[in-house]
């Protein structure tokens, strides 16, 4: 679950930092700011989802998710 976590902030922050400064047109380091911060709670999102999909799929084929 870690490795998730790494690998969504850091996606999200560079898809972000490009939004910020290409479709923004905000400073490099404003839009790198911006990014960091709006990558959080989209991590926060992405993998609470994810976990969510995981317990109703074992839910769904009699497993227990907690396992």
């Amino acid at each position: 679950m870690g490795v998730q976590i790494v690998v969504t902030f850091l996606a999200s922050v560079v898809v972000l930092w490009l939004g910020h400064i290409l479709l923004l047109n905000q400073p490099n380091g404003r839009g790198f700011i911006y990014a960091i911060f709006w990558a959080i709670p989209l991590t926060v999102i992405v993998v609470g989802a994810t976990r969510a999909e995981r317990a109703k799929r074992l839910r769904a084929e009699g497993r227990d998710p907690g396992a």
